[in-house]
């Protein structure tokens, strides 16, 4: 009679544990930390990340039986994501380190990420509610422009784009802040926005236009005067908060004085 002995390992359980990236820039690389609280190797597991409300069927990275499957990757994610290094001691996979890599990162790919491992012995998952906290992105200087209307009435409006977040946008004269009569916005198809508004004011006026994070930023203007009395140039000192970006922004602004 033979006797065949057949062996096998059923791995402990564990917890998978998630965290946010400290600050992503588009068009850079963001790491989403994941990682097995066991430090036992994920080698030998199935590791599931998905995006939103998706079904698992629609992954953004699928790996298991030792490998990457792409056949039901979702397609915008295609060429981006591989696995990632919570730290940098990290071992990778061999320690539990199931870290999602995403590069060339795009202000659609925020919302929720959720990572799922599945091994013989147990499963658990972990999601991350808007781990993309992206880097501000100060737009361009506004342009304002002037048409005359009757009534010696100036019909000034004010335009800045590639903004991200939304940005504010605050009209003023010499003493004090004034109200527009409309303050629109619009979004490109990389996602950063355009912000427009006119103010309808005397044509003996001066008034600016300021557009930006103005819950974040000091905003000190220095202006002075033009011999022909019809453009003056400011300069907007902006001291950002955010991060690695922090530093000081140079912007022009514009200033319109309409003679009467």
């Amino acid at each position: 009679m033979t006797l065949i002995k057949i062996s096998f390992s059923v791995s402990e359980s564990f917890t998978v544990s998630v965290r946010s990236p400290v600050s992503v820039q588009r068009g850079h690389v963001a790491t989403l930390p994941c990682w097995l609280t066991s430090s036992q190797s994920a080698e030998d597991m199935e590791v599931r990340w998905y995006q939103g409300g998706a079904q698992k069927e629609t992954s953004i990275l699928l790996y298991k039986a030792k490998g990457v499957d792409y056949t039901s990757q979702k397609a915008s994610y295609t060429d981006r994501v591989s696995f990632g290094l919570k730290d940098g001691t990290s071992g990778g996979l061999k320690t539990g380190d199931i870290s999602l890599k995403l590069q060339n990162v795009t202000l659609e790919d925020t919302g929720k990420y959720t990572c799922f491992v599945n091994s013989l012995a147990d499963y658990d998952s972990a999601s991350v509610i808007d781990p993309l906290p992206f880097i501000p992105e100060t737009g361009r200087p506004p342009l304002l422009s002037a048409v005359m209307k009757d009534d010696d009435k100036v019909n000034v409006s004010c335009e800045s784009e590639g903004w991200h977040p939304k940005p504010e946008l605050r009209w003023s004269d010499r003493t004090e802040a004034l109200t527009s009569a409309d303050v629109s916005f619009s979004k490109t198809s990389d996602g950063l926005y355009t912000v427009r508004s006119w103010l309808l004011v005397p044509s003996s006026s001066e008034v600016s236009c300021a557009v930006g994070f103005l819950s974040f930023i000091f905003i000190y203007l220095l202006w002075g005067t033009n011999t022909l009395a019809a453009v003056c140039t400011i300069t907007l000192i902006c001291f950002n908060m955010f991060g690695r970006n922090a530093g000081i922004i140079k912007s022009q602004f514009h200033y319109f004085k309409f003679l009467s």
